[in-house]
């Protein structure tokens, strides 16, 4: 969790596919399943607002080590990618709305909140925030699974919506293009990390606190 940066500068370097999929299994693996009164329910990696669990991951590849480049669906059963598209002809900036670091990265992965599942339970237009809470959830954990793997992973919510839809083949308004986590290998990072124990000896006090262990 220390070595966690966001770095939006990105090698030339491929991508591999065990490293992806490690990446996908800590943001949406299916770990067990339990049995309620009402159905069979999926215990994914993080929690999940009523049990809905309502994001599915679309990934565009461009440089995976073992993987053909296209546009793809991940399946949290069977852990496994199905392809959606073999064609993608815009750059990770303009579905990033022109932000240009993108087109420095391998992969693209965006989480898709399908609504109707979390509204099905909820009828409480504020249900929509533990929607938004979860996607930080998956972004987190498969954030931390990058950086294990020595990847740089990029979280935005600047997304071209419009081009997502139709590259992912979505037809329903309530299925939502939410976040999405560009990732590929470091490069320079041009910001330098002061260590905590240099930036308090250089005379910034937080004042009179206790110190934790």
């Amino acid at each position: 969790m220390k070595r966690r940066r966001t770095n939006r500068c990105g090698l030339p370097r491929p991508v591999t596919l065990n490293q992806l999929a490690d990446c996908l299994w800590a943001g949406l693996g299916i770990t067990g399943f339990v049995r309620t009164e009402a159905s069979v329910l999926p215990l994914k990696m993080t929690p999940s607002g009523g049990a809905r669990n309502p994001f599915e991951a679309f990934l565009i590849a461009r440089n995976v080590e073992g993987l053909d480049p296209g546009v793809y669906h991940y399946a949290a059963i069977g852990h496994s990618l199905g392809l959606v598209n073999a064609d993608y002809s815009p750059s990770f900036s303009e579905l990033l709305a022109g932000q240009e670091w993108a087109d420095t990265m391998q992969v693209l992965v965006v989480l898709v909140a399908s609504l109707n599942r979390t509204a099905w339970k909820y009828k409480d237009a504020n249900a929509y925030r533990v929607v938004l809470i979860e996607a930080g959830h998956i972004g987190q954990n498969m954030m931390l699974a990058c950086t294990n793997n020595e990847l740089t992973a990029c979280p935005t919510a600047a997304l071209a919506h419009s081009r997502l839809r139709t590259l992912f083949g979505i037809e329903s308004l309530a299925d939502v293009p939410m976040y999405a986590i560009a990732i590929g290998h470091p490069g320079v990072d041009p910001d330098e990390v002061i260590p905590v124990e240099d930036f308090l000896n250089k005379g910034w006090k937080p004042g009179a606190m206790p110190e934790l262990p």
